[in-house]
């Protein structure tokens, strides 16, 4: 641990709360912040498809916009939160709106592909803003009234996710894809100018350490790894350039973590790592953040594939973001359902059961394929995966905050929200190879629909290990008494 961070944690910043008149501003700019930061990964998702279609792609090409989309949330996981320590939290805040806003920009103004990649990254890039907002809550605003503020943030991201699902659809039903990103940039751009007004100015900490090579390092293998991936789905498994990509990846991963242990500023705190608990809660985190993108990745193709294809709904945008809504929506009632279990139960049971409820959902596509699926069971999956989703997820969260020292839990969720999004990013790699591997006879690009039942296969199979490693932790407890003190030895970060 650094003498920065030893600093900044033996003195936390202390804000005044704000006015009353000034609470509900405050409020909602951070709900706004939330809500379309949130958004974004949800909009982009049924457009895949049309994606596909219109610039005349491969599953496999396609499937890296959700795939940058998915690694610049991971880097926006790690670095916003740091940047509001130096910029304060007005300034991170509105740095997050103008990344999503330059995000949408880029293809706004470029119609290609890819203009559609550098915008897909640079929006995830700042995806991680509406994380920004609960901070700001807590800091600002004083008694009772954060943990209701709180709340309205959380559900204003729920809300989001489920707008996020029509409105790309809706939007072009009535004006041209290029129209749409420009008009998405002037709502980012009025939400960083909301921002930048309503946030009070805050202090700042301009010694906080980054470890930005730390970040391009963990990108650098991973990118190297998918792109091996994604080469073997075209190219063949036995490929010279996907084994050589792929090789590259994991020896580049294998140095990427020996360094990491040596850091000063690690992205991850391996340490935490001696914990039973913590050690399962991330492998489980790792392990079903491929298997929750079978269900936006998945889906969309399988919906909007036309009959002629021998399956599929023949659905355009808007209808499978209607489809997917029960998914966004029950996966939010179920989280909360999740966080009171979780203080009742051990929450990798919670997580365990939302798991199951995962791996039914992939079981019900998977049978309902093999004899024709409908638009019923469909949407019997799609709330089936949003109530297993929201109960894992949360479960696995509520599970490193109960397995860390109380002052290291930032350190904790920080490492299961990234640990999630790198595997989020490896599952659409593994599925598109999956899908362009065989295509339906005399009609090239189409994945035959026998692939997708193995890519649900495979989901379901990480859906089983989940629940398995899940089931089987024993209950652990922190000492509430003796707390190492900041700068411990790193065997005493952990219960």
């Amino acid at each position: 641990m650094t003498h920065s961070e030893t600093h900044h944690q033996e003195r936390p910043r202390v804000e005044r709360p704000v006015r009353t008149r000034g609470r509900n501003p405050l409020i909602a700019v951070a709900a706004l912040l939330g809500f379309t930061s949130s958004a974004v990964t949800f909009m982009l998702t049924p457009l895949l498809p049309v994606l596909q279609r219109e610039f005349h792609l491969t599953v496999g090409d396609v499937a890296w916009v959700l795939t940058l989309l998915l690694i610049g949330g991971g880097v926006s996981t790690i670095l916003l939160p740091r940047l509001a320590d130096v910029l304060g939290d007005r300034g991170a805040a509105t740095l997050g709106a103008a990344l999503l806003a330059a995000g949408m920009l880029v293809p706004g103004i470029s119609h290609t592909f890819p203009a559609m990649l550098i915008g897909a990254a640079v929006m995830g890039l700042g995806s991680a803003a509406g994380q920004l907002g609960v901070g700001v809550l807590r800091r600002h605003l004083a008694g009772s009234s954060v943990h209701t503020a709180v709340i309205v943030s959380q559900v204003a991201q729920a809300v989001g996710a489920g707008v996020g699902l029509v409105a790309g659809g809706l939007a072009l039903s009535r004006v041209s894809m290029q129209d749409f990103f420009l008009g998405a940039t002037v709502v980012y751009v009025v939400v960083g100018i909301c921002v930048w007004a309503v946030i009070p100015s805050s202090s700042r900490d301009a010694a906080a350490a980054f470890g930005i090579g730390n970040v391009i390092g963990l990108v650098a293998w991973i990118v190297l790894l998918l792109y091996g991936i994604k080469t073997a789905g075209s190219d063949g498994i036995s490929s010279a350039k996907a084994i050589g990509f792929a090789a590259a990846g994991l020896g580049g991963g294998a140095v990427w973590v020996t360094l990491e242990k040596r850091s000063k500023t690690p992205v991850f705190h391996l340490a935490l790592l001696r914990s039973g608990t913590v050690a399962r809660t991330v492998v489980a985190g790792f392990t079903i953040g491929m298997a929750i993108q079978s269900v936006t990745f998945l889906i969309p193709f399988y919906v909007q594939t036309p009959s002629a294809a021998g399956y599929g709904l023949g659905y355009d945008a808007l209808d499978t973001g209607l489809l997917l809504l029960p998914y966004s929506l029950l996966g939010a009632l179920a989280g909360i359902g999740a966080g009171v279990l979780g203080a009742r139960t051990r929450p990798l049971l919670v997580a365990g059961v939302g798991a199951t409820c995962h791996c039914a959902a992939a079981l019900t596509l998977i049978l309902a394929m093999s004899g024709g699926a409908s638009v019923a069971s469909f949407l019997v999956a799609a709330c089936v995966y949003g109530v297993g989703s929201g109960l894992v997820g949360v479960g696995l969260f509520s599970s490193i905050q109960s397995s860390v020292r109380a002052e290291l839990t930032g350190m904790g969720i920080g490492m299961i929200g990234i640990i999630m999004t790198i595997s989020g990013a490896l599952g659409p790699a593994i599925y598109s190879s999956i899908l362009q591997s065989k295509s339906v006879a005399a009609i090239p690009g189409v994945p035959a629909e026998d692939r997708f039942r193995i890519c649900l296969l495979v989901a379901g199979c990480c859906d089983v290990l989940v629940a398995f490693i899940c089931y089987s932790a024993r209950r652990g407890r922190v000492p509430a008494s003796a707390q190492p003190s900041v700068g411990a030895p790193a065997d005493q970060l952990t219960s």
